[in-house]
């Protein structure tokens, strides 16, 4: 594990609730369309995997859609909070862990963007070995360039990897996804400008 992912992921520990109280409750806007889009064509009896579900969201508007969700994530007050919420919910970090089967839809909603550029190209090499064949990946980033920590939100430094399209497409292709999606979308997030990917698996 690098040392930037595992300060932000002492940061999350750390701030649990400052984390869940200053983050929107529901799924709306563009982040539903792209959900929605995720899900669609997909059989009710999909394998779901979320990465970072966090306090369970995003995990829920998928289940009201009528799927099940493994979720996971890295910081054990938030997989602790999943399972208070009744969701079925391990520990998982995507860097040093393996995933143990294949699914139909691997979903990963800000989570990726706190990966290094070679972290994060390791991580979608390792993912796609987990999706079936025709399934897909959907993922959030950041919009823009370069690196930076920030204590905003949370009030503890967490670290951020911003993206372009043309600098993600070589990497997607790199992995091996057959084809993707990426949607450009300002919203009324704090930082506004997002990439959200749908990403084919062959």
């Amino acid at each position: 594990m690098s040392g930037s992912n595992d300060e932000t992921l002492q940061s999350y520990g750390g701030r649990v609730r400052d984390y869940i109280e200053g983050t929107a409750q529901t799924v709306s806007g563009e982040a539903k369309d792209w959900i929605d889009a995720a899900l669609s064509g997909l059989p009710t009896t999909a394998r779901i995997l979320e990465l970072g579900s966090a306090f369970g969201r995003d995990a829920a508007y998928i289940a009201s859609r009528g799927f099940e969700v493994d979720c996971t994530d890295a910081v054990a007050g938030f997989v602790t909070e999943l399972q208070a919420r009744g969701l079925n919910a391990r520990r998982f970090n995507v860097l040093t862990d393996e995933l143990g089967g294949r699914y139909d839809l691997i979903f990963a909603n800000a989570v990726l963007l706190h990966f290094e550029r070679d972290e994060f190209g390791f991580i979608l090499k390792k993912l796609i070995r987990s999706i079936k064949a025709g399934g897909r990946l959907a993922f959030s980033l950041k919009k823009g360039r370069g690196e930076a920590w920030s204590s905003e939100k949370i009030g503890a430094p967490r670290f951020f990897c911003y993206w372009e399209r043309q600098t993600l497409e070589p990497l997607l292709a790199d992995a091996g996804f057959a084809a993707w999606t990426i949607d450009e979308a300002r919203t009324s997030r704090a930082h506004a400008e997002w990439l959200f990917v749908r990403a084919l698996a062959p």
